[in-house]
C-alpha cells in the first residue's frame, strides 16, 4: 500500500467519525421553537360606523317685540342684556293709546255679565206649589177688583166721581198685569230653544270680550317669553308707527346645531339618528344629539353640501350662538357584538377574508364573515371566537 492511499484512508475516517459526533450531537439538542408573532385578542365590543359633518350653533328662538299700534312710549324699561321673564312689560304706551280699548273691555265685560245671568236664571227653580195656589188666587181677587171697579165706572154719573173710579181702574189693570206676567214666568218652564238662545248669547258675549281683551293686551309691550334682550330700538318719549321693532328677545338656551354634510354622506341620512356633538368653546363636554331636519337643497358654493339640523339632549353653560361645532352621526351600530379592530381586518368589497390566527405553536389561516364595518373596529360574524388571538402582521 503506497502512502497516497493510506492518507486518503486515514482522512476518509476522520471525516466518518467527524459525522458521527456532529449528528449524534444534534439528536440530542431541543429544536429551536418558532418565535410568537404580534397578536390581537377577538373581544365583544359595540361597533359603529359615523359621518362626520361640521358646523356651528344657532340660535331658534328669537323673536322681534313691535310697536303694537302708532304712538307714544311714555317709558322704556330695559336694556340690552337684560334678562327678562314671559310677558314681562317691557315698555309702555302713553294712555291715549289704549283708553279706547280700555272702554271696550268694559263694556264687553258688562255684556258678557248679564248673558251669564241671562242663562243661569234658565236654570233656577221657579216656586212652591204653594206659592203659585197664592198668586194665582190674588190674580182672581184683583180680576173681581177691575170687574167691580169696570161696573161702576159704567154707573158713574158725577163726572167727578167718573173720574176718580177710571183712575182707581187703571191701576187696578197695571196690578192685574203684573200679577199675570209673575204667575206666567212662575208657571211656564223654559224651552229647549230658550235655553239654546241664551247659551248663543253667551257664547257671542264671551268672545266679544275674549277679542276686547286680546286688543288691549295686543297694545302692552311684553316679552313673549323668558329670555334675554339682544336688541333695544326704542326711546322713551318718542313716536312710533305700528309694526315698528322695537325690542329682539331671544332664549339663550335654545340652541341647535346647523351642521352640512358632503353629497356622498347625504343619502346615509335619516331622522333620528344619534349624534356625538363637541364644541370648540367647551372642550371638556361632548353632548349627545339626534338629526331633527334634513334639508334637500344644495347650499350655494363650491362644494355640494347640504345642512341638517340637530337637537341637543342639554345645552351645557358656555355655549352660544355661532360658536363651532363638530359632529359625529351614527350612521349604523351593532352593540355587543364579536370585534376586531378595523386595522386588522383587511377586508374586500365581500363579506369573507382570511386572517391568521396563532394557536401558540404556529399561525393557523381561517376564513371569517365579516358584519358591520365600523369606524374603528369590524364586526366578526362567523369564524373566529371570543379571546382567539388574531395575527395582526
Amino acid at each position: 500500500m503506497n502512502r497516497t492511499i493510506v492518507i486518503l484512508f486515514l482522512l476518509l475516517m476522520i471525516a466518518v467519525i467527524a459525522a458521527a459526533g456532529y449528528f449524534g450531537f444534534s439528536t440530542t439538542q431541543e429544536p429551536t421553537p418558532t418565535p410568537a408573532p404580534q397578536t390581537v385578542s377577538v373581544t365583544t365590543c359595540d361597533v359603529q360606523q359615523t359621518v362626520t359633518a361640521p358646523g356651528n350653533l344657532v340660535n331658534v328662538n328669537i323673536a322681534d317685540v313691535n310697536m303694537p299700534t302708532t304712538g307714544k312710549l311714555s317709558g322704556v324699561n330695559v336694556r340690552v342684556g337684560d334678562q327678562v321673564l314671559a310677558g314681562q312689560t317691557l315698555a309702555e304706551l302713553d294712555p291715549v293709546a289704549s283708553t279706547q280699548a280700555q272702554l271696550d273691555l268694559l263694556e264687553a265685560q258688562e255684556a258678557l255679565e248679564d248673558a251669564q245671568k241671562d242663562r243661569t236664571v234658565l236654570d233656577y227653580p221657579r216656586a212652591t206649589d204653594a206659592y203659585i195656589k197664592d198668586l194665582r188666587k190674588k190674580v182672581n181677587n184683583q180680576k173681581d177688583v177691575v170687574d167691580e171697579l169696570e161696573t161702576n165706572y159704567r154707573h158713574a154719573e158725577d163726572p167727578i166721581l167718573r173720574a176718580q173710579v177710571l183712575a182707581s181702574l187703571t191701576t187696578a189693570k197695571e196690578e192685574l198685569v203684573r200679577l199675570e206676567s209673575n204667575l206666567n214666568w212662575y208657571t211656564s218652564k223654559p224651552s229647549e230653544q230658550d235655553k239654546t238662545n241664551a247659551d248663543s248669547a253667551l257664547a257671542l258675549a264671551q268672545a266679544k270680550y275674549d277679542a276686547a281683551k286680546a286688543i288691549l293686551e295686543s297694545l302692552e309691550i311684553k316679552a313673549p317669553f323668558a329670555g334675554v334682550v339682544f336688541a333695544v330700538h326704542a326711546q322713551p318719549g318718542e313716536t312710533y308707527q305700528g309694526e315698528t321693532t322695537l325690542f329682539t328677545v331671544g332664549d339663550p338656551k335654545a340652541l341647535e346645531v346647523i351642521a352640512n354634510v358632503t353629497e356622498e354622506d347625504y343619502p346615509l341620512l335619516t331622522l333620528g339618528q344619534t349624534v356625538e356633538v363637541y364644541f370648540d368653546a367647551r372642550p371638556d363636554v361632548t353632548v349627545m344629539g339626534k338629526v331633527d331636519r334634513i334639508i334637500p337643497e344644495r347650499i350655494e358654493g363650491d362644494r355640494p353640501l347640504y345642512n341638517i339640523y340637530i337637537t341637543l339632549k342639554e345645552i351645557p353653560d358656555g355655549l352660544a350662538d355661532g360658536m363651532t361645532a363638530d359632529t359625529a352621526i351614527t350612521i349604523a351600530s351593532r352593540d355587543g357584538v364579536l370585534c376586531l379592530p378595523r386595522a386588522v381586518v383587511r377586508a374586500s368589497s365581500g363579506d369573507t377574508t382570511l386572517v391568521k390566527v396563532w394557536d401558540g405553536v404556529q399561525e393557523i389561516s381561517k376564513e371569517i364573515t365579516i358584519g358591520l364595518r365600523g369606524d374603528t373596529n369590524v364586526e366578526i360574524v362567523s369564524g373566529l371566537s371570543e379571546g382567539e388571538q388574531v395575527v395582526t402582521r
